[in-house]
């Protein structure tokens, strides 16, 4: 099963730490996790590490962490701080 989320309409500081908490319940849980980022804008860098995180924590417990409908600027975030698809858990849809 996947546990679909939202991302927060701010990505500030308090705001990671509440998406992290999500995050974690999901994998304690044992769901993988799609994050609907069709309305996000570009992605800080604390975001972009707090997605990396995750996925590479569900990766280890056989899950997976997906952000779905990736905007060009959520995009281009990833690729400014040499976010590699190919070499991360995180998937990019």
């Amino acid at each position: 099963m996947v546990i679909t989320v939202s991302l927060p309409p701010f990505l500030g500081r308090s705001e990671a730490a509440a998406f992290r908490n999500q995050l974690l319940v999901a994998l304690e849980q044992k769901e993988s996790i799609a994050v609907e980022c069709a309305e996000a804008g570009p992605f800080p860098s604390l975001w972009i590490q707090l997605m990396h995180a995750a996925a590479t924590s569900a990766k280890a417990r056989g899950l997976s962490v997906t952000l779905k409908a990736v905007s060009d600027e959520c995009r281009q975030s990833f690729q400014a701080i040499g976010f590699d698809p190919a070499q991360s858990a995180l998937v990019l849809e």
